[in-house]
């Protein structure tokens, strides 16, 4: 079954593992999942707004039909 996926995070997820820092994709946009590999920069612009991403990176705007409270 399908299911819509909402990414509210323009950052990824920093988590500590020994002595080394692994960032875990928050976005939902990379390629290297579960890794971030940079490609939340395209969401800085967002301002709210909720939007579509394609295989290309090209995005749509879309009306959000969840509830912000």
């Amino acid at each position: 079954m399908s299911r819509i996926v909402l990414h509210e995070r323009d950052k990824p997820y920093m988590v500590k593992v020994g002595d080394k820092e692994v960032h875990i994709c928050a976005c939902g946009l990379s390629e290297n999942k579960p890794y971030c590999d940079g490609h939340h920069m395209k969401t800085v612009d967002e301002d709210g707004k909720l939007y579509v991403y394609d295989h290309n990176g090209d995005r749509l705007e879309v009306s959000s039909f969840y509830k912000k409270e």
